[in-house]
Order: C-alpha cells, then sequence, then structure tokens
C-alpha cells in the first residue's frame, strides 16, 4: 500500500473520537445488505418468480393426469312430446346422470399436438316414464390433437424457456452486485458526513484555541482589532459549520441504517476502507468474462429467438389452417355395472380433419408475414447496437478503473501534504509569523483535501464493484462470481 494513502488514513483517524459505538466496515455493510437490505428482498422475489415461472413451463411438458367427471347431473321436468297421433302431450321425466374419466395427457414438443390416454365410465338412471338403468364403459381410448402444422408453439418455448431461465439466474447474481454498488454509496455518504462533522469539530476546537490567542495578543497590542473581529467571526462559522454537518451526518447515517435494517438509535463508527485492492484488469480478459457471464448477452440471443418466432407465428397464422383430431377406443353398454367390463368391446374410431383455404385473402396474409419480417429486422438492429454499448461499456470502466488507482494515490499524497502545511501554518501564526488570511487559506487546502481523498476513495469503490457487476468476474480472485448456491439453499 502506497506510503501517502496510509499516512492519509492516519489522519482521517485522528479525528475519530471515542464512544461505546457498532463499528462497521465497508465489507460487512455489503455482506448484511446481500441479506436483509430492501434491494436484497426485491431481487430474491424477482428470482423466485421467474424460477417457478420456468417450473412451470418444465410441468407443461410432463405427462399431466386428470380426473374429471359429473357427481351427479340431476333433472326432473315435464316436457312437450308428440304423440302417435300427431297432436302434443306433456309428459314427466326425471333421471340421474353420473359419469367420470381418468386421463393422461401429453404434449408433444416436435408437432405440438396433444396425445390423451382416457378412461372413462358412464351411468343414467331413468326414473320417469320408466325405470330403467344403464352403464357405458370405456376402459380404454387412445386420442391425438394437432391444431396445426404450419406454427409450434411449443417447440419455439422449448427454445427460449431454458435461456430466460439461465438468463434470471445471472440477473439476480447481478442484482446482489448492484446491491454492493449501492451499499457502497449509502456508506461513504455517511461516511463523508461523519469525517466532514469530525471536521468541523476539530476546526471548531482549532478556532477557538486561536481566537482566545488572539485575544490576549489584540489586548496587548500585537493584532489588530480587524483581525480579532475576523477571527470571531471564524470562530462563528466553525461553529455553523458544526451544526450542518452534524445534521448531514444524521441524515447520511439514517438512511445507511434503515438500508441495513440497523435500529436508527444504534451509533455507528465506519470504518474508512483504505485497503483497495491492486489489481490491474486487461480489457480483453474483461470483455471475455462479461460475454461470458452477463446475463444481457443471453437476453442478445432471447430477443433474436423471440423475433423468429414472431415470423414463424405470422407464416403460420395466415389462414392457411389444418386441423386434425383422430381418436381409436373400445366401448360396451350394459344394464348392470358387473358385465359393463366384460367382453365383447366395440372399437370406435374417430376421425376429424379440418381444413381452412382462403381462396382470396388480398394479400392479408403476405403482409402479416412481411410485417413480422421488418420487426425481425429492427429487432436485430436494435440487439447489434446494444452490443457495441454493451462492449464500450465495459471497455470505459476498465480504462475508468485502472485510471482510478492512480487518482487515488495522489489524493491520499495531497491530502498527507495540506495536513502537514496546516499544522505548520497554525504554529507559525500562533508565534505571529503569518497572518490570519494564510491559516485560514491553510485549513480550507486542509478540508478540500481530506474531502477529495475521501471522494477518491469512493469512486475506487464505486467502480470496483460496477466493474465486477459488469463482468460478474472476481478480479482480484479470479472466479466467476456465483450466489447461486446460497439462492438454491
Amino acid at each position: 500500500m502506497n506510503k501517502y494513502i496510509a499516512l492519509a488514513l492516519f489522519a482521517c483517524f485522528s479525528f475519530r473520537l471515542m464512544s461505546q459505538t457498532e463499528k462497521l466496515s465497508l465489507k460487512e455493510a455489503i455482506i448484511s445488505a446481500q441479506k436483509t437490505s430492501p434491494s436484497y428482498y426485491r431481487a430474491i422475489n424477482l428470482a423466485e418468480n421467474r424460477y417457478w415461472n420456468y417450473r412451470q413451463f418444465r410441468a407443461s411438458l410432463l405427462p399431466q393426469l386428470n380426473l374429471s367427471g359429473s357427481l351427479p347431473n340431476y333433472s326432473s321436468a315435464i316436457d312437450v312430446v308428440t304423440l302417435d297421433d300427431g297432436t302434443f302431450g306433456f309428459a314427466e321425466r326425471e333421471q340421474l346422470f353420473l359419469s367420470s374419466s381418468l386421463s393422461l395427457d401429453q404434449n408433444i414438443a416436435l408437432t405440438g399436438g396433444r396425445l390423451s390416454l382416457i378412461s372413462s365410465l358412464q351411468r343414467s338412471n331413468v326414473y320417469s316414464p320408466t325405470n330403467r338403468t344403464s352403464y357405458f364403459s370405456t376402459p380404454i381410448s387412445l386420442s391425438y390433437f394437432q391444431p396445426m402444422f404450419l406454427y409450434n408453439d411449443l417447440k419455439w418455448n422449448k427454445k427460449i424457456q431454458p435461456i430466460a431461465y439461465e438468463e434470471s439466474q445471472r440477473a439476480y447474481i447481478e442484482d446482489l452486485e448492484n446491491i454492493a454498488n449501492e451499499t457502497t454509496s449509502l456508506y461513504f455518504q455517511a461516511l463523508s458526513s461523519s469525517i466532514n462533522k469530525r471536521i468541523a469539530e476539530q476546526n471548531l476546537k482549532n478556532n477557538d484555541t486561536i481566537y482566545k490567542i488572539s485575544v490576549g495578543r489584540y489586548n496587548l497590542g500585537k493584532i489588530a482589532e480587524n483581525d480579532l473581529l475576523q477571527i470571531e467571526l471564524n470562530l462563528l462559522n466553525a461553529e455553523n459549520a458544526l451544526t450542518n454537518a452534524s445534521l448531514n451526518y444524521e441524515v447520511a447515517a439514517q438512511n445507511l441504517k434503515r438500508f441495513l435494517n440497523i435500529p436508527t438509535d444504534q451509533e455507528l463508527d465506519l470504518a474508512i476502507p483504505w485497503e483497495v485492492p491492486e489489481v490491474e484488469v486487461d480489457l480483453p480478459t474483461a470483455l471475455s468474462e462479461a460475454k461470458a457471464n452477463r446475463a444481457v448477452v443471453l437476453e442478445f440471443r432471447r430477443r433474436r429467438l423471440e423475433a423468429d418466432q414472431q415470423v414463424a407465428q405470422a407464416r403460420g397464422n395466415t389462414n392457411y389452417n389444418f386441423n386434425l383430431s383422430a381418436n381409436f377406443g373400445l366401448s360396451r353398454q350394459a344394464g348392470d355395472f358387473q358385465t359393463v367390463y366384460q367382453d365383447p368391446f366395440l372399437q370406435q374410431q374417430n376421425i376429424v380433419v379440418g381444413v381452412n383455404i382462403p381462396l382470396i385473402d388480398w394479400g392479408q396474409a403476405r403482409s402479416q408475414v412481411r410485417r413480422a419480417k421488418a420487426n425481425r429486422e429492427l429487432a436485430e438492429v436494435n440487439i447489434q447496437q446494444d452490443e457495441v454499448n454493451f462492449e464500450q461499456e465495459i471497455f470505459l470502466q476498465v480504462m475508468q478503473f485502472n485510471a482510478q488507482y492512480q487518482r487515488l494515490q495522489i489524493a491520499a499524497k495531497a491530502d498527507t501534504v495540506a495536513q502537514k502545511r496546516y499544522e505548520v501554518a497554525r504554529q507559525r501564526y500562533l508565534t505571529g509569523k503569518i497572518s490570519i488570511t494564510d491559516i485560514n487559506i491553510a485549513q480550507s487546502e486542509k478540508d478540500g483535501a481530506k474531502q477529495s481523498y475521501i471522494f477518491e476513495l469512493q469512486r475506487f469503490w464505486n467502480n470496483y464493484y460496477n466493474l465486477r457487476r459488469l463482468c460478474l468476474y472476481d478480479f482480484k480472485r479470479k472466479q466467476k462470481i456465483n450466489y447461486l448456491a446460497e439462492f438454491l439453499n
């Protein structure tokens, strides 16, 4: 670690007040946020929804066992009937109908049709005008339904849904890495406000000391009244700065505590994350890992498939339809339950072929397909532009991250120099060798250098975690980032 950063750190710690507070580091804050923050619960809820959507799709590919029936269907009415002589009469009708069926259904991804194996039993009780009971059984029936041959929705979903699911898994990892970036921003807002508060406290103490000494020097006639008034104004400004800094710190600290689910009355002692990882990120590695790990890369593939799906659907929905429904089974009718399942069974077959061929559609079908193709071309242009933006974002982030470490070193050195200069200027003022204007300048530069160092430190950590999110790769450990094991458990 650069010696200037270490010296700057030592200067920062000199502002700490001794109190019974909970110490919190940036790493601890990130770990806590990735388990308890509102952003985490949003990420886990979204990931679970995507997971169960995929599970529902996978379940639709498996055989479905269904039980259906009518238990019972009772009716009693007086109907108008035609008598033998052609006149009308009224007859009372009362009957009970019971039915049940058990079916095993399987969607066929290759064709988009549905194959069903069915067994059913029906019972009919007529109480009026005659009393009789009959049974009708279909021990086994095999049927197949094919809605259309031109478009297979199930086949396209088998291509798209696995990609969408893997995309959601990577998006979950990105969400957690984004939480790290969000936590870093909140952490440094509170840390910066805390340091500004300590600076204000120290400045107030220094100005109070200078004022008391200046009063004595004024009484001895060593300084003019104008200088004393200026020193008194500095003291009042220092008091006002401390009030504002305290308020800003409370607001920033409360925001951080709410995000981390820390009690609002708990005092925080935020550690400065000065131990930054010394890594040099090369662009080819960053691009390679981003393309292998990011959800957006899968999104590009999914969007291309969805555009192709829209074209296929447009071609299939051109009113040129060919539907097929076929059934083969065994059945028997009997007057009692004991014989309804005895041989011989009668075969039953049913085949329905539906055809719809528009003779004149005035170019309607062609327009529909051409529109879908135009939309696909537009989607391809947008995807290609997004791919360029994707690579450009990685390039800019790598360049910014590699340059940030040098900026941080310069800021740390400037902070150390400004701190030493202020101490020298303060001692020289107390001995009467410089004016109040000189010490005011030294104090302003000291405070500005401290704030610049903290700002550059925040930029470094934001760039670091943003680069991790963009590549889903830990450049320090040289391994892929993966939280899926925790999610699945």
